[in-house]
């Protein structure tokens, strides 16, 4: 993973104690006129100052340290990486310079190094910033995970990113999500889902994390968590695709709230938040069923039926007509599936419930028609001739 770093042109900490006022009041003035952003025949100038200014503090460390940082500094708004970088080395190789000055200027090469995609010197040289300084900072330490990680090497950098994290009083974001994706990276799932959780933490409005927490906990099977979580998610506003939905459904329904699946599928469909399919309707058919509600179960199956003319989805709803009575309802719906693609075995049960139906509606020349048809059906065959019987004996 390519972190990007923006590259930060530091205000040199002068002490007026350690060089002259004169030498002080130039560095500070050239410094404004950088960053003011001169043209052309203004940096030329500034440049020819500078190169003045290094020749006159030819034996004084500091002073010559600070100017060729100051220089590198224009060389960087000039975009020319490699003078920058030549005059930060000439730096660094001074002499009797403290390590407070020198890891600064080793600090903006391994930036520069950076930005050029040289990782290893910019590694190699935040090493010796690490190795001199009492306590490096925060920023040190990310920049040379960063720099492992552009590389690959997520096991190399991860250390240092929570070295970041845990040094900085409130960790970046990208620090943050470094610390997860190279904890996820290295199959390290219970540090990677200590991160995600300080991200949700410091930055709840990011849906993304939210995804990311449900996810892994779904993916270590701790469905209960990432069920919440991402019941939390849609409670904030933060599901759009039809997948996320599913996912939520089929979560909830593993924690044995089917009504609560429902309920979250029915009011993103009428919603138009997730689009109305197959998948998502028999979900909603199958939530309504597990919940018990089976008059809602139907309502969808026959929503199923009607939208997309699959004779499975019938065949179901004609099963639960004739459960419930409802005569008139089946003997219309059998005599329409019997136009579609049945199995041999639905054709001899959709008889055999049309001819149930035509019995109870009072037709029962009708009846015993279907019902001899039903006969020649293996899977209704017995059934039909003990109703065909059975209507013999009522009528006589």
């Amino acid at each position: 993973m390519r972190i990007l770093f923006l590259f930060i042109l530091f205000a040199s900490s002068i002490s007026v104690a350690s060089i002259s006022p004169r030498t002080y009041n130039t560095l500070t003035d050239l410094q404004d006129r950088i960053a003011a952003q001169p043209n052309s025949e203004t940096a030329q100038n500034i440049n020819n100052e500078l190169i003045e200014l290094a020749d006159d503090l030819q034996g004084n460390s500091l002073g010559l340290a600070l100017t060729y940082q100051t220089h590198a500094q224009l060389m960087s708004y000039l975009d020319k990486p490699k003078e920058m970088q030549a005059l930060l080395l000439k730096a660094v190789s001074l002499k009797d310079l403290e390590s407070t000055t020198l890891n600064q200027i080793r600090t903006m090469l391994a930036y520069s190094y950076f930005n050029e995609d040289a990782f290893i010197k910019a590694i190699n040289v935040l090493k010796e910033v690490i190795k001199d300084e009492k306590q490096p900072s925060a920023n040190t330490y990310a920049l040379i995970a960063a720099s492992y990680y552009s590389l690959g090497d997520y096991r190399s950098g991860l250390p240092f990113i929570e070295q970041a994290c845990d040094l900085a009083k409130t960790p970046k974001e990208a620090w943050l999500q470094m610390a997860f994706s190279g904890s996820y990276q290295l199959k390290n799932y219970k540090k990677a889902g200590r991160y995600v959780d300080l991200l949700v933490f410091n930055f709840p409005e990011n849906k993304n994390y939210w995804q990311q927490k449900a996810g892994l906990h779904q993916m270590m099977d701790e469905l209960d968590i990432a069920a919440a979580t991402k019941e939390l998610s849609y409670k904030q506003g933060y599901l759009e695709k039809d997948s996320d939905f599913i996912n939520l459904g089929q979560l909830l329904a593993s924690q044995g709230v089917p009504f609560k699946v429902a309920q979250v599928l029915e009011l993103a469909i009428k919603n138009g938040v997730i689009e109305v399919n197959k998948r998502t309707l028999n979900l909603l058919f199958q939530s309504w069923l597990q919940a018990k509600e089976i008059d809602k179960a139907i309502l969808v199956l026959a929503d199923l039926y009607q939208r997309f003319s699959d004779s499975s989805h019938g065949y179901q709803i004609l099963q639960y007509y004739i459960d419930q009575e409802d005569w008139e309802r089946s003997d219309r719906l059998a005599s329409k599936l019997l136009d579609a693609q049945l199995t041999k075995s639905q054709e001899g049960k959709v008889l055999l419930y049309q001819g149930m139906a035509k019995y109870r509606l009072g037709d029962i020349r009708g009846a015993m028609l279907v019902l001899g048809k039903s006969t020649a059906f293996e899977s209704s065959s017995s059934q039909a001739k003990s109703w065909m019987s059975y209507i013999k004996q009522m009528s006589s």
